[in-house]
């Protein structure tokens, strides 16, 4: 879907973070495997170590999903130890500078805040390390509700998009992300789904109604 009134019938505007807003390559995943060869060594655990693949295509899951998909028959005291290396970590990363959007997000967003769009953040991550990102790149400025699962017990998108759209009394809306979730959370609410391909979904965006490759393409759907 591509026409024009589809467009106009837009006013609200939800983005996901990791890997549509946030490029957390090159931030994460030396994190997640210097906490993995530790706790390895710490707890003596003999299973392969997770590929590069692996790990990045965790990215964007909640986080209990994670760690028992990367490592998944680890006893619950490792994956309890690795959520907290890697969330403690990440934090202080972020609060010292480390860490970059994807290129024109900052200009992207404040161009579409100024054609009168409502923006909105739904995101899969915990709570530290959304508020340590929202802080690090003052997303207040741009967006007028923020949703993180962390908030929530239980919660998935299509939750939280429902409780966006309650929130900015809206019901013509699209949402934009990298995972399947995005997708799911976009259709189940009757909204337009824009998949972002330079994330960690890959193939997952490919039923999204829009499909770009660099954030900027944001401004030739909503215009």
């Amino acid at each position: 879907m591509s026409n024009s009134s589809e467009k106009k019938r837009v006013d609200t505007i939800i983005f996901d973070v990791d890997g549509t807003l946030f490029n957390g390559q090159s931030l994460s995943l030396p994190i997640f495997k210097n906490c993995i060869s530790i706790l390895i060594d710490e707890f003596h655990y003999n299973l392969p170590f997770p590929s590069d693949k692996k790990i990045l295509s965790q990215f964007g899951k909640q986080a209990d999903d994670i760690f028992t998909d990367l490592l998944p028959e680890a006893p619950q005291e490792v994956i309890n130890s690795l959520i907290e290396c890697v969330q403690k970590t990440e934090i202080f990363d972020l609060q010292n500078g480390k860490g970059e959007l994807y290129n024109n997000v900052s200009d992207v967003l404040g161009k579409l805040k100024s054609r009168g769009y409502k923006l909105a953040i739904c995101t899969n991550a915990p709570k530290g390390y959304f508020n340590a990102m929202v802080k690090r790149f003052q997303f207040k400025e741009y967006f007028q509700v923020m949703f993180a699962a962390g908030l929530f017990v239980n919660k998935d998108k299509v939750w939280m998009v429902q409780e966006i759209l309650k929130k900015l009394n809206s019901s013509e809306f699209a949402v934009v992300g990298d995972r399947h979730h995005d997708i799911d959370a976009a259709k189940a609410n009757n909204g337009l789904s824009v998949g972002c391909a330079y994330g960690f979904g890959l193939e997952e965006v490919e039923k999204a109604d829009y499909i770009i490759k660099e954030f900027n393409e944001l401004l030739n759907i909503f215009p």
